[in-house]
């Protein structure tokens, strides 16, 4: 007789449990978590997307698009990319851009202005962004020391968060 009486309150905790999960799942908004937003100064915010992807000789490179507003006022918008492992760019050169069968134009490389070692790059991104009219695909064209240059195709998912970021305040 025990073993009858547990059961219905063992399935009444199933169905409880089965229940908070379903609301947790269904009703829980789509989550961001590559844009982040890191306070500089009391009027200086950065935010910034990261992204880990593979290039044409299948080397990985780390992709960090960031932007620094100031009461308001997007000062920069910068993509950063971090070679690995040793891998050497070219400066000063400018990154090439195309989306799709469109040429969307070069960064300039700001490489320069930085304390960064030669793996990586650093390019000013504002004009490049703010043409992006949809999520296509974006081919970058990075000029890679000892090579003529190596691609790194940005997907959709990625163009989507990287527009998302130019909108954020």
């Amino acid at each position: 007789m025990n073993n009858l009486s547990t059961k219905p309150s063992f399935f009444k905790a199933l169905t409880v449990i089965i229940l908070c999960l379903y609301l947790i799942l269904a009703v829980s908004p789509p989550a961001l978590a590559s844009i982040h937003k890191y306070p500089e100064t009391a009027e200086t915010v950065m935010f910034r997307s990261v992204q880990s992807l593979r290039d044409t000789d299948d080397k990985a490179w780390q992709l960090v698009l960031y932007k620094r507003v100031k009461s308001g006022v997007v000062n920069s918008l910068n993509l950063r990319l971090v070679g690995f492992p040793g891998t050497e760019l070219q400066h000063p050169v400018p990154l090439k851009v195309v989306a799709g069968k469109r040429e969307i134009g070069n960064a300039n490389d700001i490489w320069s202005e930085s304390n960064l070692p030669i793996n990586v790059g650093e390019y000013d991104f504002k004009s490049i962004i703010t043409q992006l009219e949809s999520n296509r695909p974006l081919l970058l064209s990075l000029p890679v020391k000892n090579h003529n240059e190596t691609q790194v195709l940005v997907p959709p998912f990625a163009v989507r968060e990287w527009r998302l970021l130019l909108e954020r305040n």
